[in-house]
């Protein structure tokens, strides 16, 4: 039975490195536990009408050249339909799009989408005969002679995605920055894919658990560093260390100095005081 100060130490010393190694098993379940909740997936769903919606408050507002955004979503793919004013040609496109690619966290906001067909020109309208007569020498020119559509290159004259092959790439984070809900959202969840079914997208998505336990500290409390299967155990103290960064001096150091300055400036010694009694007299 323990009774004394000294039977505690003697039953710490006795059982210290069982109960560190219970520590650090503990700890590595519930980290795994952690790890197991954020790799788990769950489906988002966002109907056709919420993304248009959508897209008339972050696009069609902020861009001045599209009067019009709209998408027709069916199982596998989407119709797109804008209509832009490029110098005062006016026009209405629809196109085909398959979605390639979701990335919506903190720190990206991007969708991705292949061209399915060639670009439909629904109506046009222009402020004279002669850009008329241009616009159709040009889409004549695209489709006949060089075999490409002119989708990409409008739509990045108006700054609205950019283009690579067949590939459109369409980041909305330039648009979603200044939404704190929508960031602070992100911030806790994170969409890494996607895919379409009739009227409606549905966003493959992980819990941020990191973030979402660190809200509001302002700082990250919870890092790979604290995985406990990264820690070691110090034999001759048994105690659960962490390798301090080789340019960062420890706390101990820190004190040891800041305390000999002091000690010299402010609190002599006997020997120093005698010296200087004896040199006084």
């Amino acid at each position: 039975m323990i009774k004394t100060r000294q039977d505690i130490n003697q039953f710490i010393n006795q059982h210290s490195d069982q109960l560190a190694q219970q520590v650090m098993q503990r700890s590595q379940r519930w980290y795994e536990k952690l790890e197991d909740a954020a790799e788990q997936e769950f489906l988002i769903p966002a109907t056709e009408r919420q993304i248009n919606e959508a897209l008339q408050k972050f696009v069609v507002k902020n861009v001045n050249a599209i009067m019009d955004l709209s998408l027709e979503l069916h199982d596998g793919w989407l119709r797109l339909y804008a209509t832009v004013n490029i110098k005062g040609i006016f026009a209405k496109l629809a196109v085909n799009l398959s979605l390639v690619h979701v990335q919506l966290d903190r720190h990206r906001q991007r969708f991705v989408f292949s061209q399915l067909s060639d670009t439909d020109v629904i109506a046009l309208y222009t402020d004279s005969y002669l850009k008329t007569k241009g616009v159709d020498i040009a889409l004549w020119w695209f489709h006949k002679v060089i075999k490409k559509d002119p989708l990409g290159l409008i739509l990045g004259k108006i700054n609205l995605t950019r283009q690579k092959e067949d590939i459109l790439y369409l980041d909305i984070g330039r648009w979603l920055k200044k939404n704190k809900k929508i960031m602070d959202t992100l911030r806790k969840v994170q969409v890494n894919h996607g895919f379409l079914a009739e009227q409606q997208l549905v966003l493959k998505a992980n819990a941020n658990i990191a973030d979402a336990l660190n809200i509001g500290t302002g700082k990250q409390v919870i890092t790979d560093a604290d995985n406990p299967a990264n820690a070691k155990i110090d034999d001759s103290e048994t105690v659960l260390t962490k390798t301090p960064k080789p340019d960062a001096p420890t706390t101990d150091q820190t004190t040891v100095d800041t305390h000999s300055d002091n000690d010299l400036t402010k609190h002599p010694t006997q020997e120093t005081r005698a010296r200087t009694s004896t040199e006084e007299g």
